[in-house]
């Protein structure tokens, strides 16, 4: 799809005009800061766009697989704290010279292509991420065999008019790349979380190994298990993507808590926590007096209950 390029950087933080400060050139103004709006690292966040199609569809074989993927996909989001794997714009030069003296000039612009990402996640019980992994990889190829089933979707051979697996409503499929993969977008913000910095699609999205290496033990030695997830994917950016980010973090903001005081913590809204009489507090009161009846302390307190 062509679209006129007015502006290739829209829909993302706009910079801030710096053209009539001295900066760091003579005295600098450290009583006038709006000359620098240094950019912050650490804000950011992952949208699951999409998942393989026979993950999809497995999630109507059982309940097992359904709770299974989607913990996995709201794992993957929400425990999110960064990923590593973007690289920089490059160039190659070609070699201006008179046989004496040489000047390098630039030829080629080299974008990121295809490549491995590694994000950090602590594993759950149950080994969600792992098991989620591990049905990935022996859906798409029996470690034994290398060959392709879905974890019994592919089946075959069949008439055109067989549209389900046996003792399911789950239509058969065909064995193609394009049910193979996930689809991310990955928004880099400002500091306030409300402007997008950067963004970038991580297309074609393939987990790289199931860390079934968290089942090594040794007797005494009690830990938790964190690990890199990796995913080989090939990055996209640009204004659409930029676009894209923009309106889902949006989202992201008017369906999330960000500030503690507006934050309705599980334990306000708990109704085995007895309610707490106000006019009560600070008095010489035992723990044991306050807490002893079925009122919700949200009841007296406000009469409100956040969720989020």
């Amino acid at each position: 799809m062509i679209e006129a390029q007015n502006n290739i950087f829209s829909n993302t933080m706009v910079p801030r005009e710096v053209t009539s400060f001295t900066l760091m050139r003579g005295v600098t103004d450290f009583s006038n800061l709006q000359q620098y709006d240094l950019f912050e690292t650490g804000y950011s966040f992952l949208v699951c766009l999409q998942i393989p199609k026979f993950l999809h569809n497995a999630k109507a074989l059982n309940t097992s697989y359904q709770t299974l993927i989607d913990s996995y996909c709201h794992i993957i989001e929400y425990d999110f704290t960064g990923a590593q794997g973007i690289e920089a714009m490059t160039t190659e030069t070609g070699a201006l010279t008179n046989n004496i003296d040489t000047l390098n000039i630039i030829t080629r612009v080299v974008e990121q292509g295809g490549t491995n990402f590694s994000m950090n996640y602590f594993e759950r019980s149950g080994a969600i991420i792992t098991k989620t992994h591990e049905l990935f990889l022996r859906g798409i190829k029996d470690p034994r065999t290398q060959l392709k089933r879905y974890l019994g979707l592919i089946a075959g051979p069949r008439s055109d008019t067989e549209t389900n697996i046996a003792g399911t409503n789950v239509k058969a499929m065909e064995a193609a790349y394009q049910n193979e993969v996930f689809h991310y977008l990955l928004i880099v913000t400002d500091n306030t979380g409300y402007n997008v910095e950067k963004a970038f699609i991580l297309a074609s999205a393939q987990p790289s190994q199931a860390n079934t290496d968290i089942y090594n033990v040794t007797k005494g030695e009690i830990g938790f298990s964190q690990f890199a997830v990796q995913m080989n994917a090939f990055p996209i950016t640009g204004r659409l993507v930029n676009k894209k980010a923009s309106d889902l973090l949006k989202y992201i903001n008017d369906a999330t808590c960000f500030s503690e005081m507006e934050f309705g913590y599980n334990i306000l809204g708990d109704a085995n926590i007895s309610g707490v009489d106000i006019d009560e507090i600070g008095k010489s009161m035992t723990a044991s007096k306050i807490f002893n009846n079925n009122d919700s302390i949200v009841d007296k307190v406000d009469n409100q209950k956040r969720s989020y």
